[in-house]
């Protein structure tokens, strides 16, 4: 499937309904750009059954809170692994009479992201729609968003700045839509291509912190850390954690330390 990206810099109508990066009422609920987001995506979700799918627990949870709003009757409910996902997709479509449901996935749901679950409900007769919800950047490469059978792909730091919105725009016009965050960290500089922890561990190593201060820093083992950094070395061609610094500056992977 092609994904249809977001054009990067390309104005939106409703661009001053979003928060701006970094604005500190972003998730406040009675803010008014978190006010105006929610009454645009609840505008567009009207009329679809939706399902939800996260590994964490407590995420599923409060989302499923949701359905006790009269905001959002038609959240079906939240499935925190891949069989409780399926048997809810599979009970809307036996007895709901709204047609195909609106899947959404985080890719903390299973050890593919959730890839494996997207091919069997497109494989429905009635398949639904699907957003997947990226959370951790380790997997991202071009083989396995050409994998991921989900029409709209988004990146969870990019909520509160309209994507969603606009993933939904699509959806309902019958197009897909691929976060233009997600084409930004897939573009690779000078060749090296980097997952979003690789990039957080260089960022320490610009720095000069310690293998132990990144680890801390990241709630991640040390030991992790120093596979990282390694791993690092060896795609940017560098002796050693220093060289892999400088060169990671150079090539403008990360921004030097201030």
């Amino acid at each position: 499937m092609t994904l249809i990206p977001d054009p990067v810099g390309a104005p939106h109508p409703e661009a001053a309904l979003f928060a701006a990066a970094g604005e500190s009422l972003r998730f406040v609920p009675g803010s008014t750009s978190f006010l105006r987001r929610t009454r645009l995506v609840n505008g567009l979700l009207g009329g679809w059954p939706i399902v939800f799918g996260s590994g964490s627990w407590l995420e599923a949870h409060l989302v499923a809170r949701m359905a006790l709003a009269p905001r959002l009757p038609n959240l079906r409910g939240c499935g925190i692994s891949e069989q409780e996902v399926w048997d809810l997709v599979q009970q809307e479509l036996e007895e709901g009479s709204h047609g195909a449901p609106l899947v959404v996935l985080c890719d903390s749901l299973t050890h593919d992201q959730g890839r494996g679950l997207m091919r069997r409900l497109r494989a429905l007769p009635q398949a639904p729609k699907i957003i997947a919800v990226v959370q951790n950047d380790d997997w991202l490469s071009a083989a396995n968003l050409a994998d991921c059978q989900a029409q709209a792909i988004v990146h969870g730091e990019s909520f509160g700045t309209g994507v969603v919105v606009r993933a939904l725009q699509a959806l309902r016009r019958g197009q897909t839509y691929l976060d233009p965050r997600i084409r930004e960290r897939l573009e690779p500089a000078a060749g090296v291509l980097l997952s979003g922890r690789e990039r957080q561990v260089l960022e320490g190593l610009t720095r000069g912190s310690s293998n132990k201060q990144i680890a801390e820093q990241h709630e991640i083992a040390a030991t992790t850390v120093r596979d990282y950094v390694g791993s690092l070395c060896r795609k940017l061609g560098a002796a050693n954690r220093t060289e892999a610094a400088s060169r990671g500056i150079a090539l403008g992977l990360v921004r030097p330390p201030r």
